[in-house]
Formats: C-alpha cells, structure tokens, sequence
C-alpha cells in the first residue's frame, strides 16, 4: 500500500516540476528558448574558405536560374534532363509577322519566341547535366563560378509546391498574339480552366459510353442543316463508314459539287460497300436540312415515366428500363435519347424481344407503325417452345432436331414446316423412331 501511494507521490511531483519549467519558458521565450526563429531568423553564413577560390568549383548544387534574354528556345536542356522537369513551349513567328525576337549576348539571332520556361525544382536531381548543352549558356545553376550571374541561393524552401516551380518566360500575350500565338493562348486559358475546376471538384461527369452513344446519334439527327465539311460526319460510330464518307466528301468538294450531290454520292457509296445503317441515314437526313421533320414527329410522343415499362412481363427488361430511364431523365436527356438507349442497352443484355420493340415504337408516339407491325408479326414468333424437342432421348436427333428448328426461325418458317423438316431430315438420317415420331405429333396436335 506504501509504495502504491510513493508511486502516485512520484507521478505528480514529476507532471508538476516539467509542467512549471514550461511555464517558465513560456513567460521569458526571449531569453530561455534556445531555437531560431526560422525563417524569420537565421543564423550568418560563416566563411567558406576550403584552400580555393569559388570561381574554381567544377560544379555548384543549387537551384537553377536562367537568362531568358539569352535563350534560343533550342529545348536542349529540356531534352537533356533525365526527370522531365524542365518544360519549355516555343512559338514560330509567321513569315508576315513583324515581331522582332532579339538577339543573345553571344550575338545570335533569336528565331523563337518562348511564352513557357518553367522549372519544377521539386523534380530537379541537381545533376547538371542541363547546363552542358546549352549552346547560350543561357541556364546554370546559382553560386560558385556562376557568382558573378547570381549569388548562391542555399535556402528557397517553400509552404507549398508552387513556390517551388519557377517561371522564367517573359514573354506576353501581345507578342505571342503578335507571333500567331492565338491558338497556343486558347489551349493554355483552357488548361487553366480545368485545373481550377478540378480544384472545385468540377470535373467531367462520368456518362456510361452506351447514353453517350444514344445522345451522340440523337444530336445528330436533330441538329440543323449546317456549312458541310469533313467533320460533319466525324459523329459515325463505326471506323470504315465515317472513313469512306470523309474520303467520298473530300473527293467531291474538290471537283465542285454541291452538297446535295455529296450526300446523294456518300449515300449510294456506302449502300454499295454494304454500310449504310440508320445512323448514318439520319445524320444524312439532318445534314440535307430534314431535322425539322425528326422534331414535328417527336413532339407527338406520349409522356414518358419509369411507369411506362410497366407493361413487360420479363421482370429483367423491366428492372433494366426503369434503371436507365431513371439515370438519364436525372441527367436531363430527352425523351428520344432515353429510348434509343433502352433499346441499346436491352440489345447488349440480350433482352430485346417483340415486345420490348412493340413498347418502344408506341412510346416514341408513332401508334400506327404499332398497329400495322401487330397485324404483320411474323408466323415464327409463334413458334412452338423448342424445349419440347429435349423429350427425344436419343441425343443425336436430339440435337439434329434443335439445329433444324433454329436455322427455320431464322427463314421464318411456320411451326408446321419446322416439324416436317425435322420428321425428312430425321427420316434422312435413320433417325426417325417411333419415340421421335409421338413427339413430332404431340407437339403437331398441341398447335
């Protein structure tokens, strides 16, 4: 018991006596704090003398400096440094420009006007090995031989990185303007752009590439009939149309064609290397000036609600509508955008039936197209189910049977027709047992 109580005796006596030397340090920092007050205080630089003079060091490791009058923009260093942290833009003067670029101190004339000069000395590894190329002996690092050019600069800490990227350029806008520099500013106010809005987390929002798809066809077709040029057809998804109508156009134009004659040209081209598909007969459409018409025929579409895929039956076609109608009526898409997305998204799922497109052509407003695909759905979409066929025991007809049954789906042939294949072709084949024949004529009577 003694010694649990000399333990907390101890405990605070010790808390006490180091508590109070703070306090003491505290009311006179002046004369008992012992550590300098950097860098607001520094100690003197003591003198250096190593049995030479500083001009003879071979090489001094401190930051770098460069004389931008005496810069060529000939990128040697930038090409010498082993961690690309040199970065140098250079602008040519057209010929008809007036601009006058200077001359170097070694009576070289400047050719290149230089709006960017910058040095990352976060990145720098003081190897040098920049000054060596340099045919101006224009960039050096401060200090030692090169006292004379800039005294040694040992302390350039900084709070942030950025204080430690410097910009030697002085080039401004009014010259690179006067050098042709326009589109070298709009690409440089624009990565400026960015980077402050990715600063305020405003960057790009993600759009899943199959609704960029839907909104990129949708545009296109809606968009008005504008100046013609290559790029009008840069919209086509596929690699061998948009190649041929560029090359079609570039062809055309150069003869004097009208644009007319140009899309009527692409149109019957692409028809002949088998490309022509609906997106490229509405961007033609579009293009030709028949926009208006796409939107006087959407203004008749139906309201459209994640209430109006109710209606299929397949609980997986009417989750994954729902879904995408959902994610893009929040983006704001258009009615027709959300639609043709459905539809691509439903193909990729391999989810896409007669009803799904049923539903869809009706949504998009043209009831009458519905009607008169009700009245002329094809015979094979009342097919008997092909599962029936897995009541053959033996494997071989079996299989024969299924293989007959899909190849006649795709040709549209009628439930009747499919089972008389399969009886001829079975038959063929000595395969035609009394089993396989009870079943042809279970399903024949089940019709």
């Amino acid at each position: 018991m003694r010694d649990y109580f000399n333990n907390i005796y101890v405990g605070l006596r010790s808390f006490w006596k180091g508590l109070s030397l703070t306090f003491n340090h505290m009311k006179n920092k002046e004369d008992l704090v012992a550590t300098l007050q950097y860098p607001n205080e520094k100690w003197p630089i003591p003198e250096r003398n190593i049995g030479y003079d500083m001009s003879e060091y071979n090489v001094v490791r401190s930051r770098l400096h460069v004389d931008m009058d005496d810069c060529i923009g000939c990128l040697q260093c930038e090409r010498a440094c082993p961690v690309d942290c040199i970065k140098i833009d250079t602008i040519k003067p057209s010929k008809d420009s007036d601009i006058d670029c200077g001359i170097t101190s070694h009576g070289t004339q400047k050719k290149l006007v230089v709006p960017r000069f910058t040095i990352d000395m976060t990145e720098c590894m003081y190897c040098n090995l920049c000054v060596y190329p340099c045919p101006e002996e224009c960039i050096y690092m401060v200090g030692g031989p090169n006292e004379n050019k800039h005294e040694m600069d040992y302390e350039f800490s900084q709070y942030t990185r950025d204080g430690l990227i410097f910009e030697f350029a002085t080039a401004t806008d009014d010259e690179i303007i006067s050098a042709g520099g326009e589109d070298y500013l709009k690409q440089r106010d624009s990565k400026k752009s960015n980077l402050k809005d990715g600063e305020e987390l405003k960057g790009k929002e993600f759009v899943p590439e199959i609704i960029e798809k839907a909104k990129k066809t949708t545009s296109s077709a809606s968009a008005k009939a504008a100046e013609l040029t290559h790029k009008s057809f840069s919209d086509l998804d596929d690699k061998k149309q948009r190649g041929l109508a560029k090359k079609t156009f570039l062809l055309l134009k150069k003869k004097g064609n009208s644009d007319a004659e140009i899309l009527e040209a692409i149109e019957s081209e692409l028809k002949g290397k088998d490309l022509f598909s609906d997106q490229v007969k509405e961007l033609l459409v579009s293009l030709s000036g028949g926009g208006a018409q796409s939107s006087s025929n959407s203004t008749s579409m139906p309201e459209l609600t994640h209430k109006s895929f109710s209606d299929l039956d397949d609980k997986k076609q009417r989750g994954l509508a729902k879904k995408t109608f959902l994610l893009l009526k929040k983006r704001g898409s258009s009615d027709t955008e959300i639609l043709k997305a459905i539809e691509a998204e439903l193909k990729e799922k391999d989810l896409f039936n007669d009803q799904v497109k049923e539903l869809l052509v009706s949504l998009s407003g043209d009831s009458n197209k519905t009607i008169k695909e009700k009245e002329n759905i094809p015979q094979s979409a009342e097919l008997f189910d092909m599962k029936k066929l897995n009541d053959i025991d033996d494997k071989v007809a079996r299989g024969l049977s299924k293989k007959i049954y899909i190849k006649a789906k795709k040709d549209d042939k009628t439930s009747e027709e499919i089972l008389v294949d399969i009886e001829s072709s079975l038959k063929a084949s000595d395969k035609l047992s009394g089993n396989v024949l009870d079943i042809i004529n279970n399903i024949r009577e089940s019709l």
